[in-house]
């Protein structure tokens, strides 16, 4: 995977990332902060700015987001990201419920990325490319990718993060030409310049695209008439301030046809509204799994939702702040813009304008308009089989891609890895956002975007280094790696039986370097005994919270083995040698333990991530259950946070080892724990906490010996006298 040269240092990876918007950024970051090998990323994009493609470099002051800035956070496990740092940068005046300028969010975006380059090590570099990706080829030896420009670059990874393709021109005005002076594309920079006052716009579709356009000419002060068209006729509508609703859909009993899904959440929002409910609670009640459900429809039903139920879901679940339905009212109310629904028959050209028919929706009825622009407003094209990209020609054209079967996006396998016209799951090419459309329908926002660029970049990390994330250090010290097969790690699960706790030994085979997670004091001659029989070598004690119900064999084992103590960072003032920050590594010869901060069941809580397949999940999460946040600072809301946004994240095979089972358990996968664990199937952020604060559980048994035991690291007033 490596070539070494004379001076023995590492000839880095390379990923390529085509885009340099949102998608695309978002990726780069999250590879700069976990990545530990040497590794150059090359981020691709045609625009004059990084970070803020098309939606978020916008002119328009007046532009907002279409979601609130509590919710807008660019990483999942950090919610209020954004929130701190818009308050950081000036903007102290948002609170959580503000909708925050576009603009504004563009510059958070070249925030994040800037802060992730300069805080990547030496050995990981980030160079930003202003040119275009024309063609990829692709062989068992190496990957080039060719630019407009004429360079071409040698990579091993490619990230397509396209975002949004221009709009396609519907008929009949496609018959009038792209470069028809009274047509032009709604994010086109000319697009809305030199109007005169009495001129009349056409803007063809009533959604998000139409709402930014009217947004903006009345910025500019356009006072002419402005016609809008779309099939239905339907509008977005305007965000509002709802009690939340409880998740009234399972994913097994659902139903499996649109017309049977339209129905119960119609059905749903009647009987909501009887309780008081507005409609909306209900609609954002399906967010959760809403990619889940779309999954379970068959191909024929999927076409049925995009044929008869796409624009009522597009305008109910895709809202706008109420500052900008304000806008739109007061346009409609003034007479200046007029909403139809129906179809164009006919565009004909006329002296310095254009004579549109339309076919009334319902009515049937012709209306003629005439007009001196057109502006196409219907929206992102994420049909792949006809888009004009010359990329996209370019990968079709070698099959390396598929067209997805519902004419939106590519085919993509569930890591992101795109899908090639003979069916195999590529090990170069990945993608995310609009271009998995297809496969997951809700994919475009920021809150689906940012867990596939975190869950995308780890992928990644893992592929390029299956050792994986081999040592810094040895780079460093001059020993570059072999390239001899990793070998299998030593992994032991040991159980407690009166605390029901489980114990995990963790060794390097070949170094015979090994570490322990949350040891049991009574259980210490146990310890000792494994390790003398496998010959390895103690070097860490590592816990994943301040235990209430078993004192700590640390203080024991380190006392007889010399090894070091190691504790959350959030678990200071107690005594330890070492304390773990969350993405932090520890790393014990080919051995890899990330450390995932998990507060909730106590506030500083840490699981830990086995070299990408092994999740030791401590107190946080359980097999069919979850860890108790009554006592240590626990938080409920915590808890059901770090369990849905960043365990659920990881891959469904990741091998789930709890802290504790009380029934005789001993594993369960990632997927598992999603489809069956009683505590989140189902229940919303506010059900759960409800359900966590009524518990009315006893405290353990222990607890007032344990607790102050391990905050004084494990040490207690009776020396137990073992040896090896």
């Amino acid at each position: 995977m490596y070539n070494y040269i004379l001076n023995q240092t590492v000839s880095p990876s390379t990923i390529a990332i085509i885009g340099g918007g949102f998608s695309g950024s978002l990726v780069a970051a999250n590879i700069l902060r976990h990545a530990t090998i040497p590794l150059s990323i090359k981020l691709i994009e045609r625009r004059t700015e990084i970070g803020k493609g098309v939606a978020y470099s916008t002119p328009v002051k007046n532009h907002l987001l279409n979601v609130p800035a509590g919710k807008m956070s660019a990483f999942a496990d950090k919610p209020k990201h954004f929130l701190k740092w818009l308050h950081q940068n000036g903007h102290t005046d948002i609170t959580a419920s503000t909708f925050v300028p576009r603009q504004v969010y563009g510059e958070y975006i070249q925030a994040i990325l800037n802060e992730a380059e300069a805080n990547a090590p030496a050995y990981i570099s980030l160079e930003r490319i202003g040119d275009e990706a024309i063609a990829i080829e692709t062989s068992n030896y190496h990957t080039k990718i060719q630019l407009s420009s004429g360079k071409a670059l040698h990579v091993q990874k490619v990230v397509l993060a396209l975002g949004n393709l221009p709009a396609s021109l519907p008929q009949p005005i496609a018959a009038l030409g792209n470069n028809h002076p009274h047509v032009k594309d709604a994010w086109a920079s000319d697009a809305i310049s030199n109007l005169n006052s009495d001129d009349s716009l056409l803007l063809v579709g009533t959604g998000l695209t139409m709402v930014d356009v009217v947004v903006a000419l009345k910025q500019q002060g356009f006072r002419g008439k402005i016609h809008a068209i779309s099939r239905h006729g339907l509008t977005p509508q305007r965000h509002q301030a709802t009690i939340p609703y409880f998740t009234y859909l399972d994913l097994e009993t659902a139903p499996k046809t649109a017309r049977g899904l339209l129905h119960l959440v119609r059905q749903e929002i009647h009987t909501a509204a009887i309780h008081g409910y507005d409609w909306r609670a209900v609609i954002d009640a399906i967010r959760p799994i809403s990619q889940q459900l779309w999954q379970t429809l068959p191909i024929p039903e999927q076409k049925r939702f995009l044929r008869h139920v796409k624009a009522y879901w597009e305008v109910y679940r895709h809202r706008i702040a109420p500052e900008i339905a304000d806008v739109l009212d007061n346009t409609v109310q003034s007479a200046q813009l007029n909403y139809y629904g129906g179809r164009i028959q006919t565009c004909q050209e006329k002296e310095n304008a254009v004579e549109v028919k339309i076919c009334e929706r319902g009515t049937q009825a012709n209306i003629g308009l005439q007009v001196n622009r057109i502006i196409n407003c219907t929206g992102a094209n994420c049909n792949y089989k006809n888009v004009k990209n010359t990329l996209i020609a370019n990968l079709q054209a070698q099959g390396l891609i598929r067209p997805h079967a519902l004419s939106m996006g590519m085919e993509t396998a569930a890591n992101g890895a795109v899908i090639d016209a003979d069916g195999k799951v590529s090990e170069i090419l990945y993608t995310l956002g609009t271009p998995r459309k297809g496969d997951l329908w809700e994919t475009t926002a920021v809150p689906e975007i940012r867990l596939q660029a975190a869950a995308l970049a780890q992928e990644l990390l893992k592929s390029l280094n299956p050792r994986p994330y081999a040592m810094a250090r040895d780079w460093f010290a001059g020993n570059p790696l072999s390239d001899l097969p990793k070998p299998a790690m030593l992994f032991r699960q040991l159980y407690d039986r009166e605390s029901s706790t489980y114990t995990y030994l963790i060794a390097d085979p070949q170094t015979k370097a090994a570490i322990l997670v949350d040891p049991v004091l009574e259980q210490v001659e146990r310890d000792l005994q494994v390790l003398q029989k496998l010959d390895l070598t103690l070097l860490y004690c590592l816990e994943t919270h301040i235990h209430a119900d078993h004192i700590t064999g640390t203080g024991q084992l380190r006392q007889f083995t010399g090894c070091l103590s190691v504790l959350p960072d959030k678990a200071k003032p107690v005594p330890s040698d070492r304390y773990i920050t969350d993405s932090e590594i520890l790393q014990l010869g080919s051995v890899q333990i990330q450390a995932i901060a998990t507060p909730g069941h106590t506030d500083s809580h840490m699981a830990y991530l086995v070299n990408g397949t092994h999740l030791l999940t401590g107190d946080a999460l359980f097999i069919g259950g979850c860890g108790r946040t009554d006592f240590q600072n626990g938080d409920a809301g915590l808890l059901y946070d770090v369990v849905t946004q960043k365990l659920f994240t990881l891959p469904d095979d990741t091998w789930v080892f709890p802290g504790h089972d009380y029934q005789g358990r001993t594993v369960s996968t990632i997927g598992e724990e999603k489809r069956w664990n009683p505590r989140f199937l189902g229940r919303t952020r506010s059900q759960f906490i409800e359900l966590m604060n009524n518990l009315k559980l006893p405290y353990p048994q222990k607890m007032s010996e344990a607790v102050p035991a391990n905050q004084r690291g494990g040490k207690v007033l009776v020396t137990l006298d073992y040896q090896i």
